[in-house]
């Protein structure tokens, strides 16, 4: 357990530095003076300033930030000397740029980790869709491949009873001998049904089967070169659509007063690094799922964090936005007032979060 806390603590500490270097790269191309470069949030552990920038560690392990000349201050007390370098007084695009280089360099490494992970498997990856029973492998010489059964596609009934686990799947299909089951099926996302009536084989040891291998989800698997060559982005976009579907659904949830349901839905650091070690319990074998764990939340940063959401990313860029719709600033005092309290609200969810997670680790 201990080496996969460090190693966690390793890859949180990567996602957030690759995503303040973002912030950092831009800010510095663009002449704006960067104060602090910080891993966590405060108060501060360690510091060391080298150059005009001060480089810290602190005490709340929960992202990190980059502070900016002139940033969430009131432009009219900043010294002339200065305003080259304030960001306040850049171009609006500039300062939109600036904010949006963290999740672009997120989103990028993301891309990376699937094209590690796709082609390490040659070009199969996990299909992101909801769990249930797909057919992983239709074999050779079995009722199943005769009768027109593709891999992927969803199990959805066996004779017209809904089904939940493989284990059913199986007791269903074996449960009439050699007669004939009718299957319905659909596409790994639960559209284009059909319905496929096969026999089962019986075996010379007495099994009764159809020729098929069961799994709780499905691969999808990238055939021709331009599904290869943009595999890794377009992987990115199946899994951003399944996010923002799951947002919907933990909305449904919370409206509902469903807070058991929405305490499984979410993880925080700690239920994170609980997913790390039983990733990494399988030891060497577990490279490319842990590859592919780190893609997932480096996407997902990149998604959250640009969101419309105080404090964030996105609640800064749509400050932005709204200043270069309107060509008129926001007031500074309006907008940091703004991200002082979705900082608050945003640091109050993170300890709730954490605190769920370890009550996970005691049922």
């Amino acid at each position: 357990m201990l080496f996969s806390i460090i190693i966690f603590i390793a890859t949180l500490l990567l996602l957030v530095l690759i995503h303040e270097f973002g912030h950092f790269i831009v800010a510095k191309k663009f002449g704006i003076k960067v104060l602090e470069f910080g891993f966590g949030i405060p108060p501060r552990v360690w510091g060391k300033k080298i150059g005009e920038t001060l480089y810290s560690v602190n005490w709340l392990p929960f992202g990190g930030f980059v502070k900016l000349l002139g940033e969430d201050e009131d432009v009219s007390d900043k010294n002339s000397k200065d305003k080259k370098r304030n960001f306040q007084f850049k171009p609006v695009g500039q300062r939109i740029a600036v904010v949006v280089a963290g999740v672009v360099m997120n989103l990028i490494l993301a891309w990376l980790l699937f094209y590690i992970v796709i082609i390490g498997q040659n070009f199969k990856i996990i299909y992101p869709s909801e769990p249930g029973v797909y057919i992983a492998e239709v074999e050779q010489g079995f009722p199943a491949r005769q009768a027109g059964i593709r891999e992927n596609e969803k199990l959805l009934a066996v004779n017209g009873q809904a089904i939940s686990d493989i284990e059913q799947a199986r007791n269903l299909i074996k449960a009439k001998g050699s007669v004939p089951v009718t299957l319905s099926l659909a596409d790994v996302d639960g559209k284009n049904k059909r319905e496929i009536t096969v026999t089962p084989q019986k075996q010379d040891s007495g099994d009764v089967l159809i020729g098929v291998i069961f799994s709780p989800i499905p691969l999808r698997e990238y055939r021709s070169i331009p599904e290869k060559l943009f595999s890794g982005i377009t992987y990115s976009a199946d899994l951003t659509r399944l996010t923002f579907a799951g947002f919907g659904k933990l909305g449904s949830d919370l409206v509902s007063g469903n807070f058991g349901q929405v305490s499984k839905s979410v993880a925080g650091p700690v239920g994170m690094a609980t997913i790390t070690n039983d990733i990494l319990s399988s030891g060497w074998t577990a490279i490319l799922p842990y590859i592919w764990f780190v893609g997932v939340i480096s996407l997902t940063l990149s998604i959250f964090n640009v969101l419309p959401i105080p404090a964030l990313d996105g609640g800064r860029l749509l400050f932005l936005v709204v200043e270069a719709a309107t060509r008129k600033k926001v007031r500074e005092d309006i907008e940091r007032i703004v991200h002082q309290v979705g900082f608050i609200i945003l640091l109050a969810l993170i300890l709730l979060i954490t605190f769920s997670d370890i009550r996970k680790l005691f049922p």
